[in-house]
């Protein structure tokens, strides 16, 4: 199967950080949320993590594998594991609350990640 081509355009650049930077203050918000002290509980490490959730859907949605989201579930959960020091509970609750502000910000029509 071949790879798609990589097109960037200013309009993509501009969505992604856009996404990025909104995506950066829900995980930041939720860590506020998320009860006990995270490990890089600050909008630099939610910044980081967004970044790296980013990269991780894009590569797999990129490569063409089939089910891309649910097969970079468990990176995404691991990468939050390792960066908020949770547990795998932890990191799971972390990515439903992420998941649950990224659709009620998606329907105020502001952007977002997943």
């Amino acid at each position: 199967m071949p790879i798609p081509a990589l097109s960037i355009t200013t309009g993509k650049v501009v969505e992604f950080l856009i996404s990025w930077l909104v995506s950066g203050v829900i995980i930041y918000i939720v860590l506020k949320i998320y009860p006990g002290k995270q490990k890089r509980e600050n909008i630099g490490g939610a910044l980081l993590t967004a970044l790296l959730g980013e990269i991780v859907y894009t590569a797999f949605h990129w490569l063409g594998l089939p089910l891309a989201s649910i097969l970079a579930l468990p990176v995404w959960l691991y990468i939050l594991k390792k960066m908020f020091g949770v547990s795998w509970i932890g990191a799971a609750f972390i990515a439903f609350l992420v998941f649950v502000f990224s659709v009620f910000v998606g329907l105020l029509g502001i952007p977002r990640l997943l």
